[in-house]
């Protein structure tokens, strides 16, 4: 009796677990205040500083229609090391069983700030996921604590990166995305999540580096209120700063990244919050180590890169083209 009831409760456990692995709440982006691009439009006027005209000429209701009639949007929650965790996806509506590949796309900012919103979704992640590509992403721990209870700390490189990582698990689960041929597109702090996660991910073909940090200590000098950041974020910060800087730092262990895996670097050459320095660094030390890699600057590009959108998504499409669809 008393072996029964073990093998009953590991049962349940086991059934419980297995229920909390994987994508759950998954929901269509295009609900609520942006079932439609009028509704859009009327959340998007209560914000401060909306500009409409600016706004339908940037994403006018034909724009918004193609986007929902041709791409499938999904945001859901996962588990990972014990917290729930919010993320999305987009890939096209497909119809045929054709593999799309993965790109996992890590934002920016520290906790909720830089978190991924409707307009962003329909943005940069969009252009790419049109183009024939599956493109998942994280909100990463701490950025949702306002309405999920156990989201756990923004460690800003630290044990988040775990949520990247997660991420190609789920990614099995949905149909006709080709796990084995993963791209990491970072932006910012994104760019770091991105190396700190190809350390241990298997089939990553190539990064896409946008306006990124390489040293944290050096970014330190140009933006020295960044530390109040890592002090908030970072554990152990004030007692083991050097080394909790350096573990961020790719340009300190280029050695440990994947053999061969080629690296997009882009930045705007008047960037005022990750100076163009950066990736001039890493692009050196890459040349010395005959790493494959290429350096792209653009002349008088913010951080955001605003002027140079339709650039950069060409850019980063025929990149992303180059090594996840070998013709």
């Amino acid at each position: 009796m008393k072996l029964f009831l073990v093998f009953f409760y590991l049962t349940l456990i086991s059934i419980f677990c297995h229920a909390n692995d994987g994508i759950n709440d998954s929901r269509s982006c295009f609900r609520g205040s942006f079932e439609s691009h009028e509704s859009w439009i009327a959340y998007s006027a209560t914000k401060k500083n909306f500009n409409k005209e600016r706004f339908l000429a940037y994403f006018p209701k034909s724009k918004f229609n193609e986007r929902k009639d041709t791409l499938e949007c999904v945001d859901f929650t996962y588990q990972v090391d014990g917290l729930t965790i919010e993320g999305y996806y987009l890939k096209p509506k497909q119809h045929d069983n054709k593999k799309l590949p993965l790109v996992i796309f890590n934002r920016g900012g520290n906790a909720d700030f830089g978190y991924v919103g409707f307009n962003k979704k329909m943005d940069f992640i969009a252009d790419i996921a049109t183009h024939g590509y599956m493109v998942i992403g994280s909100q990463y721990r701490g950025a949702s604590t306002r309405f999920i209870q156990n989201n756990g700390n923004d460690e800003f490189g630290g044990n988040d990166v775990n949520d990247v990582i997660a991420l190609v698990t789920l990614a099995e689960s949905i149909p006709n995305v080709d796990s084995a041929n993963i791209a990491l597109v970072g932006w910012s702090r994104g760019v770091m999540q991105s190396y700190l996660a190809a350390k241990k991910l298997k089939n990553v073909k190539t990064i896409v580096a946008i306006a990124g940090n390489a040293d944290a200590e050096k970014a330190l000098v140009i933006r020295p209120e960044m530390e109040r950041v890592y002090q908030a974020r970072i554990p152990d910060f004030q007692s083991d700063r050097a080394n909790q800087l350096a573990q961020r730092s790719v340009i300190k262990w280029v050695d440990r990244l994947p053999a061969d895996m080629p690296i997009l670097l882009v930045h705007g050459s008047e960037d005022k919050r990750v100076n163009v320095e950066q990736s001039l660094m890493l692009a050196a030390v890459l040349s010395e180590q005959a790493y494959p890699h290429k350096l792209v600057i653009f002349a008088g590009g913010n951080h955001s890169l605003d002027k140079n959108r339709s650039e950069l998504i060409e850019l980063t499409i025929n990149w992303l083209d180059n090594y996840l669809k070998p013709k």
